[in-house]
């Protein structure tokens, strides 16, 4: 949709590529529980992230979808939309700092959940849900990442004192991100929080003030806080390395250590929104190394997927993850360049 496509470098034509895309669009929605195929998924606690990517997918390819298969997919994002609207979001720890899911930061659920929410709120601006969703996308994202200093947080937010927003919080000072027991960098990369402005600015709007709330707090800390060895593993230090691609895991990582897209969308989002203000390097320095090494891993194979193995990264979709991701970046930078983000606190 962008123009970016080069099929010489692809081996396959626009043409197939838009009809392959398509098909697995309308084959994701055909198969959710909104609609009379085989109601295979909906309503678990990944199903918004799922149904906001083949959503997302399917608004950019809009006038090339049937409109049988338009029905599907609104079909599905209404479903999952609407089924948020009662469901809270989660904190890591409580107003006291009490573990309500130990070791599990809901960073990301919140983050996903309030992704699909404005989605449907931007694509579908005349469902009478619709300005429902938009308050609930901000329900999610300020909880997202919220920290401890927050809770006594007055600044004005969407109409209402921080604070007043949040029963607990997900992310520790200063902007450290813990998940599966340890403190894990990637999900300081914040791949489910760098999407907003890409969606409202698809349709002109201004992005909301949420969808950028601590992002610059918590990417500072990808830089800046350093951990000492011991108690955290050798060599110590911050979890960007100057002048290198690698990353530095205080705790180690379940999902592997090779896993440089991540960063490469946050570096881009960072620098395109200015999330890297006052750092001595910028995002864009970053970016650099993080995506090279995602060059690099794919020059090792002829047909450009990216891992070698599950040592590398262990997730099971994660050709798809790194193809979202650089996704993301690609689109960061377009949109910048085509309408520039427009933040609001209304």
């Amino acid at each position: 949709k962008t123009g970016a496509y080069d099929q010489n470098v692809i081996g396959m034509s626009a043409q197939e590529a838009e009809n392959k895309a398509i098909k697995l669009l309308n084959a994701v929605a055909y198969d959710h529980q909104s609609n009379d195929g085989r109601k295979v998924w909906g309503s678990d606690w990944q199903a918004a992230h799922w149904a906001y990517y083949c959503g997302y997918g399917a608004w950019i390819l809009w006038e090339k979808i049937s409109t049988e298969n338009r029905t599907l997919i609104k079909n599905m994002i209404i479903f999952e939309a609407d089924r948020l609207l009662s469901e809270p979001a989660l904190f890591y720890k409580d107003k006291n700092g009490k573990d309500l899911i130990p070791g599990d930061s809901k960073i990301e659920e919140n983050a996903w959940n309030a992704e699909l929410l404005y989605l449907a709120a931007t694509m579908l601006p005349q469902n009478k849900n619709s300005r429902a969703w938009y308050k609930q996308a901000l329900a999610y994202m300020i909880p997202a990442t919220a920290m401890p200093s927050d809770l006594k947080n007055r600044r004005l937010l969407h109409g209402k004192p921080t604070k007043d927003w949040l029963n607990g919080y997900n992310v520790e000072e200063p902007g450290i991100v813990t998940n599966h027991d340890i403190i894990h960098p990637l999900y300081n990369a914040l791949s489910s929080m760098v999407n907003a402005p890409i969606v409202f600015s698809l349709v002109n709007q201004q992005t909301p003030e949420a969808a950028r709330f601590n992002v610059a707090k918590i990417y500072s800390s990808l830089i800046n806080t350093k951990f000492i060895a011991p108690p955290y593993k050798k060599p110590g230090g911050t979890m960007y390395i100057k002048g290198q691609a690698q990353v530095y895991y205080p705790q180690g990582s379940d999902w592997g250590t090779e896993i440089y897209d991540s960063f490469a969308n946050i570096d881009v989002a960072a620098w395109a929104y200015g999330f890297d203000s006052g750092q001595k390097y910028d995002a864009a320095y970053w970016a650099d190394f993080h995506v090279g090494a995602v060059l690099n891993q794919q020059k090792r194979f002829a047909d450009g997927h990216t891992y070698m193995n599950e040592k590398e990264n262990s997730y099971y979709g994660r050709e798809a993850a790194i193809a979202t991701r650089m996704g993301s970046a690609w689109m960061s930078i377009w949109m910048q360049a085509e309408r520039p983000v427009n933040y609001t606190n209304n």
